[in-house]
């Protein structure tokens, strides 16, 4: 299985305002017809939070951070989380999922609706 690895994120993303504490992620939703649709909600010197969203049929690419873990809120939508050797899991809205530094992860939007979900991370 091929895997891609995302060695570095971006570092001159600008910073929210820290007297800005509370968000709605409905402001954040984007989506694109060819890609993941990304939008930072929230980028600060700890973590940063995004809203994603995958269209029916659009995946996010299976990678990995050495140094970024990830947790993932679903949103709502459904599909299915790939990790480690291929394996899959269905998801969908009111799940969780965690990603450590170094693990496998990518997201297949296999529904018929609109996949968004929150990521949170942490590292580099």
């Amino acid at each position: 299985m091929d895997v891609k690895v995302v060695a570095a994120r971006y570092t001159d993303r600008p910073k929210t305002d820290p007297a800005k504490r509370v968000f709605r992620v409905a402001d954040h939703v984007v989506t694109k017809a060819d890609k993941l649709g990304s939008s930072r909600m929230y980028v600060g010197d700890e973590f940063r939070a995004t809203v994603n969203t995958l269209l029916p049929g659009q995946a996010q690419e299976t990678h990995m951070h050495p140094e970024t873990s990830h947790a993932w809120f679903i949103v709502s939508g459904t599909g299915e989380v790939e990790m480690e050797n291929g394996k899959r899991e269905p998801v969908g809205e009111g799940y969780f999922l965690v990603h450590p530094r170094n693990s496998v992860h990518g997201l297949y939007n296999t529904g018929s609706e609109t996949l968004t979900y929150i990521a949170l991370s942490l590292g580099a």
